[in-house]
């Protein structure tokens, strides 16, 4: 592939589906390093700058791969589209409400977070974790997809956006990357995993606690 594709769109709105796509398209895909995120180094991630980041090992994990999703590749699009120009980027979009849900929810089935984990949360949202409403949380995801569709106004051919619960799929993908509709079922990875899950819960807290 000679072309690179970043998948930019926030946690929770169809990355994982991204990254399937990607690989089923034949791209070296590379997903979430939270390794990576130590070296940006705090700042204001609602900037888009990172004036303390050693991106170095960033920019070389980048240069070896085709194709990007998940952290810490969300916050970089502004770097990564000038140091790879005429790299593709996709932002994944879903209801609000919908990836709400479904973020809480997936925190909810995690294991307790360590403070490591804690601290990385507050790099790479910006936000007092573990003490963040779900206001702090629809803001934080409204403002990246904003900045993100304005650093690249005017440009349809390096920003696609996309909503796979709104009906989008391989055929939107693959026509802007140029590249052959393969002949499977589209992949939704992990749908309605976390929904269901909180349904599930939601039924427990409601009707089936027991005593003690």
């Amino acid at each position: 592939m000679q072309t690179k594709v970043f998948g930019i769109g926030w946690a929770k709105t169809g990355v994982t589906t991204l990254g399937r796509c990607l690989r089923d398209l034949g791209y070296r895909h590379h997903r979430q390093r939270l390794d990576l995120v130590d070296d940006l180094g705090g700042g204001d991630t609602g900037s888009g700058e990172w004036p303390s980041a050693d991106l170095s090992r960033i920019l070389a994990v980048a240069a070896d791969h085709d194709a990007f999703t998940d952290w810490p590749w969300i916050l970089l699009y502004r770097q990564l589209d000038e140091a790879f120009p005429g790299s593709r980027f996709v932002l994944t979009l879903r209801d609000p409400n919908r990836w709400l849900t479904s973020y809480r929810s997936m925190i909810a089935q995690l294991p307790p977070a360590t403070p490591e984990l804690i601290a990385r949360r507050r790099i790479l949202y910006g936000l007092p974790f573990p003490d963040v409403t779900d206001a702090m949380l629809l803001d934080r995801r409204g403002r990246h997809d904003a900045a993100v569709q304005e650093w690249f106004r005017g440009r349809p051919k390096s920003l696609l956006t996309v909503d796979w619960e709104a009906g989008d799929g391989w055929e939107r993908l693959c026509d802007w990357l140029g590249v052959p509709v393969p002949s499977g079922a589209f992949p939704h990875e992990n749908k309605g995993l976390y929904a269901a899950a909180s349904a599930g819960s939601a039924a427990r807290e409601s009707g089936g606690r027991t005593a003690g």
